[in-house]
């Protein structure tokens, strides 16, 4: 089994992305100017129709998606057309073993995964209809503006039902798309701190009044780092003042900008890209801004005859002192006027499968949500290690009272994150 780190790509893959967000959002329309047009009512064509309403749903207010006469479910109880299916994907964000074994059970062809380096020209190119895939894989965030601008179509339930038997309820029944009508969950993961045990003073994180404190702990001067990522930089800065940034006024994310503005001086703070899963390893880093999923793999880049069990994690809203800390997940849809969409939902109902989805992340190192593993199966069966069982994502953590899920900005708020970002590049 080859992992992501021995094969690199001039693509960017999914953690790249995220971690660049920040340049891309200030060169590049935002996403939500991308889909501005979908949640504006206006008139259109000579009928006066009017654009959809995006229902932007939250876990206090969840929303089920509508279904467009224009854009309906295919029919139950067709057969799955002969492919090639097509895949629209981050890089080395699905391992090619786990498509080869589909196709090989399908007895169909399948075509390498269409990447793309960023959700903007992922949608710009769904926008067009001239890129021909079936399945594409959005982050829950952008689910509700992509079913408005009519980029994905709604899901048959007939031919997925693994959904049902195998996926966690929260997520089966997710706030953004109740009744999963769009989509299917793929994976989950946290935001939180990974630090070296002998670089670091694990009681400075696991003691500490707000473990976010640590990102501002002079002791730890030029070793630590947080994401080049303007909604995960800005969030651990709010968390550490103690408010969530997507719940109160927007303009409390200029207190946020000035608190990582703080940290030039105090830290000679870094954002960088690999920093968690591959610098960290290499004792670049004492202590990074981490995603559960990169902690998982950072046993894979440490240098040979270094102690990879000196990598630790931990997701601050389960802390002894509790702080809040991001929880999200990653989507599968099916693209409207897909040329192979039975095929596509059997495609998704194999993803869902717990043998294939444990195979996927074996290779991808991001966790699906799967009723029938736990963190002990996890450790016992070598998915992750036993110093990283922490990194392990379980259901209840969705319902974690300090935890909270991302929501898609509406373009008004996006402009103040954007603003304030501009703000910490330029002190940076």
């Amino acid at each position: 089994m080859r992992h992501p780190r021995e094969r690199w790509t001039p693509h960017m893959s999914r953690r790249e992305f995220l971690l660049r967000s920040a340049g891309t959002a200030i060169a590049l329309p935002s996403l939500s100017a991308i889909l501005a047009a979908c949640g504006r009512r206006r008139p259109e064509g000579p009928g006066g129709g009017e654009v959809p309403e995006v229902l932007i749903g939250t876990p206090d207010n969840p929303v089920e998606q509508p279904i467009f006469d224009d854009n309906p479910p295919i029919e139950s109880g067709l057969e799955p057309e002969p492919g090639p299916l097509r895949v629209y994907n981050w890089a080395d964000y699905l391992w090619p073993k786990v498509l080869k074994d589909f196709a090989k059970e399908y007895g169909i062809e399948y075509e390498p995964v269409t990447t793309f380096y960023n959700e903007e020209e992922a949608i710009r190119k769904l926008q067009t209809g001239e890129l021909k895939v079936d399945v594409w894989f959005p982050t829950g965030e952008v689910v509700s503006k992509a079913v408005a601008g009519k980029l994905i179509q709604p899901l048959n339930h007939d031919y997925i039902h693994n959904l049902e038997k195998n996926v966690w309820p929260s997520l089966a029944d997710p706030f953004y798309d109740k009744g999963s009508r769009y989509t299917v969950p793929y994976t989950v993961y946290q935001t939180g701190i990974g630090w070296r045990t002998d670089m670091v003073d694990s009681a400075d994180i696991l003691e500490a009044e707000n473990p976010w404190d640590v990102f501002w702990n002079p002791k730890y001067k030029g070793i630590a780092g947080l994401y080049d990522d303007f909604e995960e930089a800005l969030a651990a800065a709010a968390y550490r003042l103690g408010f969530d940034p997507y719940e109160e006024d927007p303009q409390r994310i200029m207190e946020a900008a000035d608190a990582l503005i703080e940290l030039v001086d105090l830290m000679n703070i870094r954002y960088t890209i690999d920093g968690a899963y591959a610098k960290l390893p290499e004792g670049k880093f004492g202590v990074h801004q981490a995603w559960s999923g990169d902690m998982v793999a950072t046993w894979w880049y440490y240098p040979e005859g270094d102690d990879p069990s000196t990598a630790q994690y931990l997701w601050p809203p389960k802390a002894p002192n509790p702080a809040r800390g991001n929880i999200a997940n990653d989507c599968i849809a099916i693209v409207r006027g897909a040329e192979h969409p039975v095929l596509a939902h059997h495609f998704l109902n194999f993803m869902l499968d717990e043998k294939h989805a444990l195979d996927n992340f074996s290779w991808v190192g991001y966790q699906p949500p799967q009723n029938g593993i736990d963190p002990d199966r996890l450790v016992e069966e070598g998915y992750v290690k036993p110093w990283l069982k922490s990194a392990v994502i379980q259901k209840e953590d969705f319902d974690a009272a300090m935890g909270v899920i991302p929501r898609q900005l509406a373009p008004e708020e996006e402009e103040v994150w954007l603003q304030a970002w501009q703000r910490v590049q330029a002190g940076a």
